[in-house]
């Protein structure tokens, strides 16, 4: 497992863009979508909900470069050259009084690429449910890895920031059936670990507490799998 996770880390420890390309600033406000969606861009998926509790559907959005560019891949003991298409999170309010959406949240970094070909695409879903933003992952690797796993993030809206309030992680070892599902609760400092194989319904199950002063939010928590939760365990 920690052979997995220092994999995962080694593929998204960070990036340097290229000299010829910078992260556009997305608009203020807009009537729509497309207003949020800067030239050279696309839609890569979209949800709504209320996340500011004004019973009103807000957005969020993940936008993907139209063309790959160069980036620098920083890793631990060395940088790799990839190409990529960048993506962009984007959260939006609706504004009753003017009819408009209103930019409340960009991140250049949370969203995965696909950047790796021997990896599937690392994004697979956004979603509001009960004004919760809702981002999972799917890490499967077709060469170089037995592992694979699906990883949640949970933020809500609170004290003007998109805090992350929980986290689900739910790995497979392809070759020896191990799985491990964790389960965070950020608000409670607590994680449910479950430990079983895939021919064994049974888990060994256990709880414990975590060291956490202060909640994350999507501007401090800049990319999945860079924080160190746990010891020699990457979230």
């Amino acid at each position: 497992m920690r052979r997995l996770l220092t994999i995962i880390s080694l593929l998204t420890f960070g990036f340097a863009i290229g000299q010829d390309f910078s992260y556009p600033n997305i608009n203020n406000q807009g009537k729509d979508i497309n207003s949020f969606i800067p030239n050279g861009w696309i839609l890569l998926d979209s949800t709504q909900g209320d996340l500011n509790k004004d019973n009103h559907n807000d957005l969020a959005l993940i936008i993907q470069h139209k063309d790959s560019v160069t980036v620098i891949k920083k890793d631990f003991d060395f940088n790799d050259t990839v190409l990529t298409q960048p993506r962009i999170l984007i959260v939006l309010f609706y504004n009753q009084t003017t009819n408009q959406y209103q930019l409340v949240e960009q991140s250049n970094s949370f969203i995965l690429n696909h950047d790796n070909s021997n990896m599937e695409d690392p994004y697979q879903d956004i979603s509001i449910d009960k004004g919760v933003l809702k981002i999972d992952f799917h890490i499967f690797m077709n060469m170089g890895g037995w592992g694979m796993s699906n990883n949640c993030y949970k933020f809500r809206y609170q004290n003007n920031e998109f805090a992350l309030i929980g986290a689900d992680y739910n790995s497979v070892n392809r070759g020896s059936g191990e799985t491990e599902v964790r389960s965070y609760n950020f608000m409670r400092k607590k994680v449910k670990v479950a430990i079983g194989t895939i021919e064994n319904v049974k888990q060994k199950i256990a709880w414990r507490t975590i060291d956490l002063n202060e909640l994350k939010t999507i501007k401090t928590f800049k990319q999945p799998f860079t924080w160190e939760v746990e010891k020699d365990y990457c979230l």
